[in-house]
């Protein structure tokens, strides 16, 4: 009885319903035992006698279920048992309003745990809950805006309070707050690594899974936990319909993941992107408002279709045949093989293999060939990838665009892209993935470059935290030259002049002021964001760095003005920060800060893009790469000769007659800014694919060209 009782969910309600029917059966004996029919029962039939017990019974009924029925009883046995009656009748009645209030306040409490089922489809399904959940949800509802709005469910071990609650502060926000766009959100409380936990938020039905990396733990532990996720998602089998994006800390450990699930997976591997990402910005100011302008749905954004009108014309052809698109790449057919792009530009009329630089790494479903050679022709099945605002806002033109042809020697374009000067970078701040960060730009660098790294690690720890605890090989670089600084990033005394050290901690003797650095980079310090309590105080330790280190900038500049007023070291000099939270931008703002990388919200876009589409993870993957097609930001000398006076219109061109002559180049053109104009002045819809894009106007000195290129570093 006790198991059963403590077991059943029914046992209260058969407890309720037993002490009822007792207190009638018995209450019922009673009244007629004490009542004047009783003493008459000998001389009474058995059939009379079975009506009378009936009567009783009934009786007995209605003084349980109202205890004002009991007032006509008279004599006072027959009035005591009707009392008695009726006081268990009011506690049985008590009793059955705590049973269904409790039975209440627990389908509530389930409601507010998040234990109650989805009864969701075709929505985007998220497991697990960090820093980039709420870029993440702000990513699909831009995506799902054209079509109304769409369901998010966020499955996670935090509470469902805790994480509404996080959502609505985020809405709340009077400065770019989060807009759901007509999407809601639903979230659920449990652990998503069991079965079923995942069939109560519908995963079976979900037209995309978002597995999220864990906060606050050692990589090599999120990338395990993120494993054991794809293996309970893999027990579902063949039922599992969807795609799975897999947020991962360490580019190491990306092959388990495809070891075991390569068919359904798509891996982001978000240090990776970010350390990337930093070492390009660092090198090419503005490229972090283009890349974040590229990657998030606001604005222009990837889109595949086919289209059968194109089929037969070569990629060149189609440059111009988009008003609302640009076209970058191609999808190949499922019966076509991937070729390479390697050396487009040499062998343009060659039938050169092609391969997209990760046609190696990506799974049969992928293979996209980012900028194809001009002679490359669309076949049927191809799909064209393109930079649209949305995937129904484009469509193929009559293709009536009258072509100019503009001559321009290959020597006076390659004039420009050498960069025959050596450089000197400071890392400002330390990062798990710092010795990949170092190897990727010792291949960008020129020899004799000097990279250095100023943070709390003192050198020696730095050796073994650069080969990863003796998982990585020793640290080898070509044409950098490593130097190490130590002090606290946020002391200005510190980065008054920075002193080098050898590795073993002592001093060399050489020193170095920032007005030195071609390039300053300000790293979100992993040291120092375990010791802070989340993002907002990283970035806070960032912001701090980047207004002293302005400041001694500009005290620095000043002072060599005065001495020297042609000295070089006086120009200004990019310092580029990393933030985390994107509410950090409005500070940024105040305290007229431009040199800043989004890098949560760059990383969410991704996550989010590749979830829509998840051919969209080897389009970015590439665009992020060391290797392959990268973004770039070019002069628009690097295509027109301004300086060419003969004619009064030879700097009078459309955006498409630019794109044409980038194509000569094996180059797309995706937008541009004029030289007036600031980055943070203007919006992304201004910036990539531009409007009018047939309309002449008139190029000036400082104008620039985005453009999607071949990585020839």
């Amino acid at each position: 009885l006790d198991y059963y009782l403590s077991t059943s969910p029914w046992s209260k309600l058969v407890l309720l319903l037993s002490i009822t029917s007792l207190l009638i059966i018995f209450g019922g004996v009673l009244l007629n035992a004490v009542s004047e029919a009783g003493d008459d029962l000998d001389d009474m039939q058995t059939s009379s006698w079975l009506r009378t017990a009936c009567e009783w019974q009934w009786t007995a009924w209605t003084y349980v279920a109202d205890p004002g029925t009991h007032a006509s009883a008279e004599g006072p046995l027959v009035r005591l048992v009707s009392f008695m009656i009726t006081i268990g009748g009011m506690l049985i009645f008590a009793l059955m309003i705590g049973i269904t209030s409790e039975g209440i306040g627990e389908a509530v409490d389930d409601f507010k745990k998040g234990s109650s089922r989805v009864l969701e489809f075709d929505h985007s399904l998220i497991l697990g809950w960090n820093d980039k959940s709420l870029a993440i949800i702000q990513q699909i509802a831009l995506a799902n805006e054209s079509d109304g709005g769409g369901t998010i469910v966020v499955l996670a071990e935090q509470e469902k309070a805790s994480m509404e609650e996080t959502l609505q502060t985020a809405i709340r926000v009077r400065d770019q707050g989060l807009d759901l766009r007509g999407s809601q959100v639903i979230f659920r409380s449990g652990n998503p690594l069991l079965q079923h936990e995942l069939t109560k938020v519908g995963v079976l039905a979900a037209r995309s899974i978002i597995v999220l990396s864990q906060d606050k733990v050692d990589s090599d532990e999120s990338d395990s936990h993120a494993l054991r996720q794809v293996l309970s998602l893999k027990t579902f089998g063949s039922d599992l319909r969807c795609h799975v994006v897999v947020e991962m800390e360490d580019v190491d450990n990306r092959d388990l993941v495809e070891l075991v699930a390569p068919d359904f997976t798509e891996i982001i591997v978000a240090h990776d992107i970010i350390g990337r990402l930093m070492i390009q910005c660092a090198r090419s100011p503005g490229m972090a408002y283009v890349v974040e302008s590229l990657m998030g749905f606001e604005g222009s954004e990837f889109y595949i279709k086919e289209w059968k009108e194109l089929v037969g014309l070569t990629f060149e052809e189609i440059t111009c045949r988009f008003n609302d698109a640009i076209p970058v790449g191609i999808k190949l057919a499922a019966h076509e093989q991937p070729q390479s792009v390697a050396d487009a530009d040499t062998n343009a009329n060659t039938n050169t293999p092609l391969t997209n630089g990760h046609a190696n790494n990506q799974p049969l479903h992928s293979l996209v060939v980012m900028n194809p050679p001009n002679n490359h022709k669309i076949r049927p099945g191809d799909k064209i990838i393109v930079l649209a605002e949305d995937d129904d806002s484009y469509t193929v033109n009559e293709g009536s665009y009258e072509k100019i042809k503009l001559e321009r020697n290959r020597e006076f374009r390659r004039s420009r892209s050498i960069n025959d000067f050596t450089e000197k970078l400071l890392f400002c701040g330390w990062r798990r993935d710092m010795a990949d960060m170092i190897m990727q730009l010792d291949q960008v660098v020129k020899k004799g470059s000097e990279l250095w790294l100023f943070n709390l690690v003192p050198p020696q720890e730095r050796i073994n935290l650069l080969k990863d605890e003796g998982n990585k090989v020793t640290l080898n670089t070509v044409n950098l030259t490593v130097k190490n600084a130590v002090g606290n990033p946020i002391v200005r005394r510190h980065l008054k002049c920075l002193e080098e050290l050898n590795w073993d901690g002592s001093p060399t003797g050489d020193t170095i002021t920032l007005d030195e650095f071609n390039s300053l980079l300000i790293l979100a310090d992993s040291a120092a964001v375990k010791n802070c309590t989340g993002m907002q105080q990283s970035d806070s330790r960032c912001l701090a760095s980047l207004l002293i280190m302005q400041d001694i900038q500009r005290e620095l500049r000043q002072e060599k003005l005065q001495m020297s007023p042609q000295d070089k070291r006086c120009e200004n000099n990019g310092i580029i920060t990393e933030i985390l939270d994107s509410r950090t931008r409005t500070l940024l703002k105040v305290a007229n800060c431009k040199g800043y990388v989004m890098s949560n919200i760059i990383v969410s876009s991704a996550i989010a893009q590749v979830a829509e589409d998840r051919d969209m993870n080897a389009v970015i993957g590439e665009l992020l790469s060391a290797k392959g097609n990268n973004v770039f930001i070019r002069n628009i000398g690097y295509f027109l000769d301004l300086s060419d006076k003969t004619d009064i219109d030879t700097n009078v061109f459309s955006f498409w007659d630019v794109a044409l002559q980038a194509r000569q180049f094996n180059e797309i053109a995706i937008g541009f800014k004029a030289a007036e104009l600031s980055y943070d002045m203007f919006s992304s819809e201004q910036m990539l694919n531009p409007l009018n894009k047939h309309e002449k106007r008139t190029w000036h000195a400082g104008d620039v060209i985005f453009v999607i290129a071949l990585n020839r570093d």
